[in-house]
């Protein structure tokens, strides 16, 4: 979250504004890129890393949908 918001310092977006555009950027879609990275090779924990790439992804939506009305409100 905070790459992004250092990338977005030379912009005039105050600090809260850059950490906003880093918190709601493309979350999870790394995890579902590694996920599906692995999926062709015989791991043994294999079934580990799919469980957690999916509960990574599910506990970000949950997070960002609950936190997303409020900071807008507190931004707007």
């Amino acid at each position: 979250h905070t790459a992004c918001a250092h990338r977005l310092a030379g912009t005039r977006f105050d600090f809260e504004t850059r950490l906003f555009i880093g918190w709601f950027g493309p979350r999870g879609l790394a995890s579902i890129v590694f996920a599906v990275m692995i999926l062709d090779y015989p791991l043994q924990a294999s079934r580990t890393l799919i469980a957690a790439a999916v509960r990574t992804v599910l506990l970000s939506v949950l997070l960002h949908g609950l936190s997303a009305n409020p900071w807008v409100s507190r931004l707007a």
